[in-house]
């Protein structure tokens, strides 16, 4: 315990950082909040205990009272619409926003820092699983069953990509991994002396994602391959007349991988997807002025692409625009708000620039999977602003 008083400010700040720790253990082990049930405990725990000992800073007021005021005019625009709103759905939505709560106290915690294990622990269940999965025809019927009755916390398919067969393993929080994943490559490229200390994490965060069966996440290993090389070459000027052909190289194949998949038309997630856009749009056609003030929250509408009324599709931001029109700009513009203290910062730091574009590859993930408005999500954006507060700190930024 050298270096850490167990009295005043540094114990406080200690039981704090462990509670933070638990409610991040356990939105990545149970996303669903269907197994071990503690998300609500531990938020709750952890909002009340930063009321008593830390004071809060209002700055970020008017951050949560926007995302919060958008839902409840949309609710209001959907009533006013008349357009049936399901009360449940409206719930989730407040619910799913909540933890922007913990941006009163953000400059208290470092959310990536205290995220590193959480993440490395649920990557090694994830891995352990497939492991266990694949080994038996049994085993896989088993945690099928598990799983079914626990919300899909882990979706599990046979796909085919490219014509390839492949089974896949996606744990629901595997998206929110990404920073921690981001200072595992970050470390083992670039710091000598913890370089054995980190091939294990390389490993499992690696193999985690690879087996995933989702295409974007599937890739992010090479994403941040590429961009942890990009910042190693950016200190060995020599190096660069070698690198940069092999990353427009790289840049070439990568972006063609991404068409090819996109454009896949047989491909069972993109008939899907291309049946709600098409469904976007003769909504649209049909009430122009949803784009203006929205349908309403929690309004279902018809999409071809399930064949049914639903809630939510993967388009997230298109989404967000049915729901409140342009209103959707002030959830929009709280999301994207840590990019611009990164953007001053990552001119002079490298390792500002690989947090900033690790962020922005989650919010275009996002952007095609119903990512955004969760724990999950909002987990992700708390470590944004948790890493804005650190370069506020370093940088003296406004």
């Amino acid at each position: 315990m050298a270096g850490i008083s167990l009295t005043g400010p540094d114990i406080r700040q200690h039981i704090g950082n462990v509670l933070f720790t638990l409610l991040i253990l356990v939105i990545m082990l149970d996303p669903t909040n269907t197994v071990l049930h503690l998300k609500d405990v531990f938020f709750v725990l952890l909002v009340g205990y930063n009321m008593v000992c830390f004071r809060p800073d209002w700055h970020y007021l008017p951050h949560i009272a926007a995302v919060f005021g958008t839902v409840t005019l949309g609710y209001l625009v959907a009533e006013v619409q008349q357009n049936a709103v399901d009360y449940g759905e409206l719930l989730a939505l407040y619910k799913s926003f909540s933890p922007l709560v913990l941006l009163l106290w953000i400059r208290y915690y470092d959310v990536i820092r205290m995220s590193i294990f959480p993440a490395f622990l649920t990557c090694l269940l994830l891995g352990g699983l497939y492991i266990f999965v694949v080994s038996s025809p049994v085993n896989e019927v088993l945690l099928w069953n598990y799983v079914q009755k626990h919300d899909d916390m882990i979706m599990m398919s046979t796909r085919h990509i490219l014509g390839v067969k492949l089974y896949g393993m996606y744990y629901k929080s595997l998206v929110c991994l990404m920073f921690a994943m981001f200072i595992c490559y970050y470390r083992l490229f670039n710091c000598r002396k913890s370089f054995w200390q980190y091939i294990l994490p390389f490993i499992v965060f690696t193999f985690a994602f690879l087996v995933s069966g989702t295409r974007s996440t599937m890739l992010l290993p090479f994403f941040m391959i590429g961009l942890v090389s990009y910042e190693v070459m950016q200190r060995h000027h020599k190096m660069r007349y070698l690198f940069y052909p092999v990353l427009v190289l790289f840049l070439f194949v990568f972006l063609t991988f991404i068409l090819l998949l996109a454009m896949e038309q047989t491909e069972s997630s993109n008939v899907i997807k291309y049946g709600h856009l098409r469904s976007y749009m003769v909504l649209f056609e049909e009430h122009p002025w949803y784009l203006l003030i929205g349908q309403g929250a929690a309004t279902s509408f018809y999409t071809e692409g399930f064949g049914y009324f639903c809630f939510k599709t993967e388009w997230t931001y298109i989404e967000l625009v049915r729901y409140y029109g342009l209103f959707s700009a002030f959830i929009m513009a709280v999301v994207l708000y840590p990019l611009k203290p990164m953007l001053i910062c990552a001119k002079e730091n490298i390792y500002t620039f690989g947090i900033m574009c690790t962020y922005i590859a989650y919010l275009l993930i996002a952007g095609t999977n119903p990512l955004l408005v969760s724990s999950t999500g909002m987990l992700v954006i708390l470590s944004a602003y948790s890493y804005v507060e650190l370069l506020v700190k370093d940088n003296n930024l406004k």
